[in-house]
Formats: structure tokens, sequence, C-alpha cells
């Protein structure tokens, strides 16, 4: 009940006893199924993947059998506008903005006086995929990135239907010998 998904108990642990639960089988019965499935990808996947541009990272994708991939990064701008909106109509003399469901949700168990701070904003995961269910409702969304708190956040959303981390994309690649790395795309599909 106080656990707030950091992932720090998996690193610690001496016995290696705890583990982050992988939805990657959950993901690939989707892309293998009848389903459209968008990814949408954090933006720290350069960091994690030597790619070229995202245009590569979306054909690697695209041969795992992903519809097409779009950065989360998207969704930034509308939290961002979100945001200042707050900030101009000057209901917050102080504001706590955070797109960490960790860090909120650390606030929600342990910081509960400060959670009057706390906007009331999405992140911006939950916001590009709010986005691309409005544009694209017959589609699954995926949501990629480093972080094991987002299972939680994706769960609870309502709009994403499944979560990958860094981690779990690796091995989808590996076990369908797909190498980003020597992707080559268009210039147009950079």
């Amino acid at each position: 009940d106080k656990c707030i998904l950091c992932g720090r108990c998996t690193v610690v642990c001496p016995q290696n006893a705890k583990r982050v639960h992988s939805e990657r089988a959950e993901v690939l019965k989707m892309l293998d199924g009848p389903e459209k499935v968008i990814a949408s990808v954090a933006p720290s996947f350069i960091s994690s993947f030597d790619v070229k541009s995202f245009g590569v990272f979306n054909e690697a994708l695209k041969r795992l059998g992903f519809t097409f991939a779009e950065e989360t990064a998207a969704g930034a701008k509308v939290v961002t506008e979100e945001y200042a909106r707050l900030l101009s109509e000057g209901t917050y003399n102080n504001l706590i903005s955070s797109a960490c469901p960790a860090i909120n949700r650390m606030i929600q168990l342990y910081y509960p006086k400060a959670l009057q701070y706390l906007a009331p904003v999405v992140s911006p995961m939950v916001a590009h995929a709010k986005m691309l269910k409005e544009k694209y409702p017959d589609h699954k969304i995926v949501f990629i990135g480093p972080c094991v708190a987002k299972k939680r956040e994706a769960a609870e959303s309502g709009v994403i239907d499944g979560v990958l981390t860094f981690e779990d994309l690796e091995k989808m690649f590996a076990e369908k010998n797909i190498d980003p790395e020597k992707i080559e795309v268009a210039e147009t599909e950079k």
C-alpha cells in the first residue's frame, strides 16, 4: 500500500527476489492480433537505443508489428499549455508540477498536505494517449519508456493499453532479430 513504484527495491534486493512485471506477452498478443497498435515513445529512447533518428526507431517498431510510432513529447505541448493556463489564472500561489508518477504517488501517500499544490494535470504520456485515441479510436496504445512507475499510471489512465520498458523492447527486438542500428530509412522518414 505504501509502494510508489520507484523500482528501487528491484535494484537493492540482495536476493534478487523483486522483479518488474513485464507486459511483453500481452503486447506481443496485441501485435499478433487483429488490432492496430500505436507506440507512444518516451523521448529518452535516443539515450537507450543507438539510432540515427526517430524514423529509424519507428521503422524498427513497425517491424515488430506496430502500425506506427509517435514521440510522447507531442503530449508535452498540451501539458505545458495547461500549466501555463493554471499559472495565468492565479489560482495557485505554489504549484507542484511533475510528470513522474512515482513522485506524484509519493506526495499522495506520504505528503497529503502538499496535495493542494499538486497541479491537476495529466502527464505527457496520458495527454499523448488521449490525443491518439481521439484521432485513432480503433487503435490500441502502447507506451514505451524507461520508467516502471508508468505501468500503474497507464493502468489507471483508461487510455493506455500496455506499457513496455526499454529493456522489454530490447528483448523483443532480439527475439525478432531486429537491429535498429542497422536500419536505414529514406530521408523523408527521418
